[in-house]
């Protein structure tokens, strides 16, 4: 779970830090192109500047710019640089004379339509050759740059374009050519060698920009939303970034930004403590906006009162989607509260499975010597609890395991006997109360043969568990509640319905809902959403059917699944060799539980709770097997592996803990232990593992 979370987190952090990087680097590069534009240079000269920056700041090791030549119907090399020239090196001479006709090429295609072309990799998106090529790149990108021309950036070594990347490079495109536009007026329109003339194409402008300018671009190109706003509050420009936060069909040009917030007096409240406030500027967190669909999401909100020279010219409104960012701050939350979850898991099972442990032994070891049909019933419902504890348990260890394993056995339950357990383990919780007050709980049960379902028994019994106290709870004056199943197809359906007071469409569409609950406090509300959640993890579904006064319907589907085959556990056979086992085991009523069970076998047991100990009888005595516990004070089970192995190679080692869900289908050879068995223990599984050991 650390690890997941260290991942997450890294990626996260990757992500932030890859955004941040390309957003510093686009501002850099706007800003030293503008300040190469202000120089007093023809448009070669300028050309060839803005090529030198792209090379000093991205990964690109050549480009070159070319404009449309309206006499010739040509595009034509205006510069190239590359870093070769940035390092002085003259190792090949661009070609003077490159020129591609209309569609011609990739730069001809890119020209003729106006869409970028992007190739990362040539070995998996093939380059076009060109005729006495000087270079040949690996990656390539060709922009256009409005309509005067083509951008071309290549690389001698694979290119990732990720979405963002190709936004920032097309916005480029356009920033280049409308600095290309304002050199060409300034050097009276004309290049030294010809006049670049703009193919007859109508080309798109930006919405929001009456006039465009280099900072105007910029704007756009910010992720966040941003809104000028006049000094009345009303928008007058937004940038790109509004349109796909907020949707393309929100026209709100000319309105106040109120519109885009679910409670709009937040925006008023915001703008006023900006016109008031010494700063001029307000932000807020957590602030529920809504786009044009009517879906509500979380941003951040900062609204700053702007000034030209001491006078007040309207506002900046910046708002910055956090749906991405929460959510991944949700699942590290939630990882992180996992995390501990199964901590507290961990040391809470393994107490548990100790008490069950004591409590399974103790009734395995009474039940031969009874000889009453009526006490054995009941003992042997109370193992059958014993057991569905113990699984209960083991879910809650391995809670925090992101998917099942896939190697693990279907588990195959029989319906029938499932309900017959759940009435009976269930019976003395209601049968008494019931008959006492003079009311009856009817139970029926029309359950087909052979049907048997594709879940743990375990689960089954529990989920049948909630339904039944959930039916008695709604017949307080008694009543019928029925049991019955049928197939179709691949599916087993359960029903399960009851005769009591029903539900209304509102609980029963909430029904399922974690925490949700109408039996007042002291109910947890999560019994039903347990419910849902098992069936679910076994490819299930759970409905509820109910109407007020006509009583309530559960229904479950389940796969059907066939008979379980495999070898049947045979009980260990009565004439077993005597052997001498050393048993390690801090708990005293454990140790003298387990003592007993092997005794009982005929095996000659040494049995200890002090590990220091433990290892002295190890050195200087020899065993035919040790049993040991995990977790113990001092000397851990690990150490008394370890040493057995030590002395004797071939001594087979088990392990008995309450942490064995943690270490099941796992290989434990290379610490010394042969064998790792979970408390609760039955007696026949202990006896039938030191067998086949033995």
């Amino acid at each position: 779970m650390d690890d997941l979370v260290a991942e997450m987190m890294e990626m996260g952090l990757l992500e932030a830090k890859s955004q941040g990087d390309e957003a510093s680097r686009f501002v850099s590069l706007v800003q030293r192109f503008t300040e190469a534009a202000s120089q007093e240079q023809d448009i070669t000269g300028a050309c060839r500047d803005f090529l030198r920056i792209i090379i000093e700041e991205t990964e690109f090791e050549n480009c070159s710019i070319l404009f449309w030549d309206k006499d010739s119907g040509r595009l034509r090399l205006a510069a190239a640089y590359g870093l070769d020239d940035q390092f002085e090196v003259v190792s090949h001479r661009y070609r003077e004379d490159l020129s591609f006709k209309w569609g011609e090429n990739i730069a001809g295609q890119v020209f003729s339509t106006g869409n970028p072309t992007y190739i990362g990799n040539r070995a998996e998106q093939p380059l076009p050759e060109v005729q006495d090529a000087v270079v040949t790149p690996v990656s390539l990108a060709c922009i256009p740059v409005l309509q005067l021309g083509v951008l071309n950036l290549s690389a001698y070594h694979p290119q990732e374009f990720s979405p963002l990347l190709r936004r920032n490079w097309e916005t480029i495109g356009r920033i280049i050519g409308h600095l290309i536009i304002g050199v060409q007026g300034g050097s009276g329109g004309q290049t030294p060698s010809e006049v670049i003339e703009p193919r007859e194409v109508q080309v798109k402008p930006l919405p929001f920009l009456p006039e465009l300018s280099v900072s105007d671009l910029a704007l756009d190109f910010m992720p966040q939303g941003i809104c000028i706003l006049d000094t009345q509050g009303r928008i007058v420009r937004t940038n790109r970034s509004i349109a796909e936060i907020q949707g393309q069909k929100l026209e709100i040009v000319g309105r106040s930004p109120a519109v885009l917030f679910q409670d709009p007096a937040i925006f008023e409240k915001l703008l006023a403590k900006a016109s008031e406030s010494d700063a001029g500027r307000v932000e807020r967190t957590d602030v529920s906006l809504m786009n044009s669909t009517g879906e509500t999401y979380t941003a951040d909100i900062n609204l700053v009162r702007l000034s030209d020279s001491g006078k007040w010219i309207g506002y900046l409104l910046v708002i910055e989607d956090m749906t991405r960012k929460k959510a991944f701050s949700d699942k590290i939350a939630q990882s992180e509260k996992l995390a501990a979850l199964g901590t507290m898991a961990g040391g809470v099972s393994h107490d548990f499975n100790n008490l069950l442990m004591s409590i399974l032994g103790h009734i395995q070891l009474i039940l031969p010597q009874i000889e009453d049909e009526e006490i054995r019933r009941r003992l042997e419902s109370i193992e059958k609890a014993v057991y569905d504890g113990s699984n209960t348990v083991r879910r809650l260890q391995r809670f925090t395991e992101r998917e099942r394993d896939p190697r693990a056995a279907t588990p195959v339950v029989d319906i029938d006997e499932a309900v017959k357990d759940v009435v009976e383990l269930t019976r003395p919780r209601w049968k008494n109360l019931m008959e006492r007050s003079g009311r009856t709980i009817d139970i029926r049960r029309d359950i087909q043969q052979n049907s048997l379902a594709a879940i743990n028994p375990s689960d089954l019994r529990e989920v049948l568990t909630n339904l039944l106290l959930n039916a008695i709870d709604a017949m307080p004056q008694g009543g019928i509640i029925a049991f019955s199943s049928y197939p179709r197809g691949e599916e087993l359906f359960l029903e399960v319905s009851d005769t009591g007071i029903g539900m209304t469409r509102d609980v029963s569409e909430r029904i399922f809902d974690p925490f949700f609950t109408t039996k007042g406090i002291g109910n947890s509300g999560l019994g039903l959403s347990v419910s849902w959640s098992l069936i679910s993890r076994h490819g299930g579904d759970i409905q509820v059917k109910s109407k007020p006064g006509k009583g309530t319907t559960f229904v479950i589907s389940l796969a059907r699944a066939e008979p379980a085959k495999g070898p049947v556990t045979q009980k260990p056979s009565v004439g077993m060799s005597s052997f001498r086992l050393m048993l390690v085991e801090d708990d005293p009523e454990i140790l003298n539980l387990l003592r007993d069970m092997l005794r009982l076998k005929g095996h000659r047991v040494i049995a200890l709770s002090d590990g220091e100990k433990a290892l002295e009888m190890i050195d200087s005595n020899n065993f035919d097997l040790v049993l040991t516990d995990l977790g113990m004070p001092v000397i851990s089970g690990w150490e008394i592996a370890r040493r057995a192995k030590a002395k004797n190679p071939r001594v087979p080692v088990v392990m008995i803990t309450g942490w064995g869900a943690q270490y099941e289908d796992t290989d434990l050879a290379s610490r010394g232990v042969d064998l790792m068995l979970s408390k609760p223990l039955s007696w026949d599984k202990l006896l039938n593992s030191i067998e086949k050991l033995l």
